[in-house]
Parts: C-alpha cells; structure tokens; sequence
C-alpha cells in the first residue's frame, strides 16, 4: 500500500474524471477537493487488504480506480460477496453503524482508494454543509442498491431461481 500525493492525482486526472464517481455525484469542485486533499488517497496492488473483519470501522473506501471485493469468511473459506468498482464505496456501513467490520476488503486488481475516515466525514459537515447532504443522499442511494442486490440473490436462493 503507497499513499499518493492527493494533488498530483487531481492535476494528473482532472476533477471532471473524480465529478463522474457515483459517491461524489453533484459534489462541489471544493469539497471534492477536500475530501482528496484531506483524505488518504493510497495505491493497492492487488491482493492487498483495505480493511479486514474484526476491525474498528473508522472509515469507508472510495475506489478511485480499480476494483476491490468485499469477503465474508465461513467456516474457513473466504467468499466474495460483491465487487466494488469506480465511484463506490465500502465500509460506510460500518462506520456510521460504529461496530466492527463483518467482513474483509481486497483489491482484486491494482487499484487508487480514498479513506475517509470519521473526523473527515465530521468536518465536511462542518466546513461544507450543503455537500454534506448531498454525500449522504449519494451513501444512501448506494446502500440502498445494495440492499437491492441482497434482495435479488435471496429471492433467487429462497424460490430456487438463478442456480446453476
């Protein structure tokens, strides 16, 4: 894991390519700056462990580039739950639930991330209130697919649809 410099990455990529990321969708250009500026914005080869289970959830990850998968560990086996690709994020659940990660994070290929851990969250609050709100609206929505998703595999687990 390599932290970047957060203003080389915007100069390099532009701010129109970060605007385009669900979880930064109709953000200011300051506070997606902020959030880069302020954050911790770190290359993972893959492989590598963003956060595991067990662990305090004092932050989400943003996938700047890349793709991460999000585990859960049974019985001795580690099993892909979901892949998280440009603009999602993983680990919001966690930490504003304030328990325990229920599961594990690794890039599945050689990716760019932004934590952003809760003192961050708190002070884009502080600083930028009305991006604030439209963060938590973008969170939301992105739990909310989630939960979707949840839903659709149950369905197909409970009534026998989508096995193979």
């Amino acid at each position: 894991m390599k932290n970047l410099d957060a203003q080389r990455l915007l100069a390099e990529s532009g701010l129109d390519y970060f605007k385009g990321a669900s979880t930064f969708g109709a953000l200011s250009d300051d506070a997606i700056r902020f959030l880069l500026e302020n954050g911790q914005v770190q290359c993972v080869e893959a492989g590598e462990t963003i956060f595991r289970s067990g662990e305090p959830g004092s932050f989400f990850a943003v996938v700047l580039q890349g793709k991460l998968g999000y585990y859960r560990e049974v019985e001795q086996e580690r099993l892909l739950i979901r892949e998280i690709h440009f603009g999602e994020e993983v680990g919001y659940v966690s930490m504003i639930g304030l328990f325990n990660r229920k599961g594990s994070v690794y890039a599945l290929e050689s990716s760019t991330v932004l934590k952003v851990d809760s003192n961050l969250f708190f002070q884009l609050h502080l600083d930028f209130p009305s991006d604030f709100g439209i963060l938590m609206l973008n969170l939301s929505r992105e739990l909310a697919r989630t939960i979707d998703g949840i839903n659709n595999k149950l369905t197909a687990i409970a009534t026998g649809h989508g096995r193979e």
